[in-house]
């Protein structure tokens, strides 16, 4: 598509001196008919703009190289770049070229653009009467006419999403400090003013009265996140409160996706209203975001809650403070994910880190899970020398978890340590099988997947053969297995098979 000749061309020079400035040394070169066509382009999204809303334009381009590019003209504020390449990727594209100059442009009552200065705007003090716009613009791979109105779709939620959280978060604040105010333990407290002093990427709240009322929403609860959780979740939770009048925090994951900042699932931080006289609980206060970086690198003596349950697993279990399985305890309790451990009993707590500390010095496979409040997610905990790491064995791990517990994954990350040892950490919703899969079992699994099938097939035959007789038929038959085979069952069910194949033949 070629850019119409308008009045824009006036603002061409000093768009052009905006984004040669924006380039970084490492980006691609950006020939001189390149960026030319790509102001343009800019030029024609931002030529009007209506005020406190996103200009979003998109369009297939390229000739030697077929590409889609996007221009997406807004007001300046956090999130922006981050937020959009994450609704990108999600998408399964990759981002070729992205650059971010923040313009000081003037515009009339219509949103029209009349000034772009020249001027880079350094600081958020305005030039004149001008006001800061951010531009992004984006080079990525071509896509059918399909793809391309499903991205937009997700990038005009994504945008709405960021602008409500950042328009709206005094308001959230307001509201988390409030709460801590409310709460009588003390640790408690203090764990949501640590949140609320910049440990947590705050989105949204809302107050879900019994009734099924949602009150007061604000930040992205008031857009994509209207309903944090399902009805029967919201009826557990307050029997979870109501089960025990001593609780007044519960933290748990929604299934929901942040578009904002990081794509992962929402934290929830849910506390009870209770009636004026008694303990009825009228509402629950819930609060959504993201644990920023430094919060989940956090020492365990620095975050509130979790260093009390440090304190207390290191004195059940007679650990020194500066002894080598004290420090041992503190490091797998600063390794483990912070945003999982918060929600979980102390004994699950102790029951993790202890089994992380007997791997650090002998790395090996393991696994571990763990159910969350209100038994809707299960943490699966998985670790492997990391040179037995690779893309196929996590998703096998990954197929493995889904199969057992009969859920759906719903997140993944890895963690690699400085030594030997990697840790992989899986989020499944067990909501519809309510089931926790045997530890036991998923180990032996484990095992069996990381020794290969032809080695897991003859193992499980040395249960009723002879080693000989097990490796003989399992270099005959194991390999016969499609993958759709092995990707469903596991080597003990091709044992069996192999037998029943066996008294066939004979």
């Amino acid at each position: 598509m070629v850019s119409k000749t308008s009045a824009n061309d006036s603002h061409l020079g000093a768009l052009l001196r905006h984004l040669k400035g924006a380039l970084l040394p490492g980006d691609t070169p950006f020939a001189a008919k390149d960026l030319d066509a790509a102001a343009r382009f800019i030029l024609d999204a931002a030529s009007n703009r209506t005020k406190d809303r996103s200009t979003l334009m998109i369009e297939s381009a390229g000739d030697a190289r077929r590409m889609l590019r996007i221009a997406i003209i807004n007001d300046d504020m956090p999130f922006l770049v981050d937020s959009i390449a994450a609704t990108i990727a999600a998408q399964g594209l990759s981002i070729e070229r992205l650059v971010h100059p923040i313009v000081p442009v003037e515009r009339d009552a219509k949103g029209a653009l009349t000034t772009l200065h020249n001027k880079p705007a350094k600081s958020a003090k305005p030039l004149g009467s001008a006001t800061r716009e951010s531009i992004i613009y984006i080079e990525t791979e071509r896509v059918d006419a399909r793809q391309r109105r499903e991205l937009e779709r997700h990038l005009k939620v994504t945008l709405g999403d960021v602008r409500a959280a950042v328009k709206d978060w005094p308001k959230v604040q307001a509201a988390m400090a409030k709460d801590a105010g409310l709460l009588a333990d003390q640790e408690n407290a203090a764990l949501l003013n640590w949140f609320n002093g910049g440990m947590l990427t705050q989105l949204g709240h809302l107050i879900r009265e019994r009734g099924g009322k949602t009150v007061k929403p604000c930040g992205i609860c008031r857009k994509s996140s209207r309903s944090l959780l399902a009805d029967a979740s919201y009826d557990r939770a307050f029997e979870w409160f109501e089960d025990n009048t001593t609780r007044e925090l519960l933290i748990v994951k929604a299934n929901r996706i942040a578009n904002v900042h990081r794509r992962v699932p929402l934290d929830l931080f849910i506390i009870p209203i209770r009636a004026a006289k008694g303990d009825k609980i009228e509402a629950l206060s819930v609060h959504a975001g993201v644990w920023t970086s430094a919060a989940l690198a956090s020492p365990p003596a620095q975050l509130p809650v979790l260093h009390v349950h440090s304190k207390q697993i290191a004195q059940d279990l007679g650990f020194e403070a500066s002894g080598h399985a004290g420090k041992a305890l503190v490091h797998a309790l600063t390794a483990i994910p912070h945003d999982l451990l918060l929600g979980l009993e102390r004994k699950d707590i102790a029951r993790l880190a202890t089994t992380m500390m007997g791997l650090v010095d002998r790395p090996r496979p393991r696994i571990a899970i763990a159910a969350a409040p209100l038994k809707r997610h299960l943490f699966a905990f998985v670790w492997l020398p990391r040179d037995l790491l690779s893309t196929q064995v996590r998703q096998d791990i990954e197929t493995m978890l889904v199969t057992s517990a009969g859920a759906q994954m719903l997140d993944w990350s890895l963690e690699v340590e400085g030594g030997n040892l990697a840790m992989l950490r899986f989020v499944l919703d067990i909501r519809q099988s309510g089931e926790l899969p045997n530890s036991a079992n998923l180990e032996a699994q484990l095992l069996d997947l990381l020794r290969g099938w032809n080695e897991g097939v003859e193992r499980a035959l040395t249960k009723t053969e002879d080693a000989s007789r097990a490796a003989a038929l399992a270099a005959r038959y194991a390999d016969a297995f499609p993958p759709s085979y092995r990707a469903t069952y596991a080597p003990k069910d091709a044992a069996i098979d192999i037998r029943r194949l066996r008294s066939l033949a004979t």
